[in-house]
């Protein structure tokens, strides 16, 4: 069986995402830059997950074992990680769930790389040999890490891979309640931020954990 490997795995987005893989019967490695934070991190996971099969290391060593690659580590964090781990990254299935975010005047907006790109542009304009997919933007990490609470709605999957787009939807569908959408190529994954933004304000502003369902798609197919 592949491992699942989670680079950031210590956040709340990448500790959610490791429970719910773990709970579905996926072999996780969580990374941090803090091996003893992984390691308490993978204790919450067994607590969580009594049978998981999730194991701790630190970023490099999830990066250096794992495949698929889910990176999930601050916006802030990415471009020193890339300038480590980029080479290691090639062929890999990499997942990106970063999120380019500022607060400004008191309301959440998207803050791209160079030319507005998404965080999964900048992984794959560092890592060129990688098959960058992104997914989970818009699934709120609360949500992810409580086991009481049955997830819904739709992940949109952006990727230029059409095939590694495929294999991250299957991974999707692992998890019960979430359904798979096909968002096209990675640019795409822009707006799948810009909706992010959008979802965190309306959770602040109406104190509630929002996500997104896309209708129309079954009477389009």
């Amino acid at each position: 069986m592949a491992v699942l490997g989670i680079v950031g795995g210590t956040g709340p987005e990448g500790l959610g995402l490791a429970i719910r893989f773990a709970a579905a019967g996926e072999r996780v490695l969580l990374g941090s830059r803090v091996r003893e934070r992984a390691a308490a991190a993978a204790e919450t996971v067994r607590s969580a997950v009594p049978r998981a099969e999730v194991a701790p290391g630190t970023n490099e060593e999830v990066v250096a074992r794992a495949n698929p690659v889910v990176v999930t580590i601050p916006w802030g964090g990415l471009e020193a990680f890339l300038a480590a781990a980029a080479p290691a990254l090639a062929g890999k299935l990499v997942v990106d769930v970063v999120v380019p975010l500022r607060l400004r005047a008191g309301l959440f907006e998207r803050a791209g790389g160079p030319d507005g790109e998404s965080a999964g542009e900048t992984i794959q304009r560092a890592a060129p040999a990688a098959r960058v997919v992104s997914a989970f933007k818009t699934v709120p990490a609360a949500r992810l890490a409580d086991l009481g609470t049955r997830l819904g709605g739709d992940v949109l999957v952006s990727g230029d891979d059409p095939r590694a787009r495929a294999e991250v939807a299957a991974l999707v569908a692992k998890l019960p309640g979430l359904r798979p959408v096909d968002a096209g190529p990675l640019r795409n994954a822009r707006h799948q931020e810009a909706i992010t933004a959008l979802l965190l304000n309306l959770n602040r502003q109406h104190h509630a954990l929002t996500s997104i369902t896309i209708l129309g798609l079954e009477r389009a197919r």
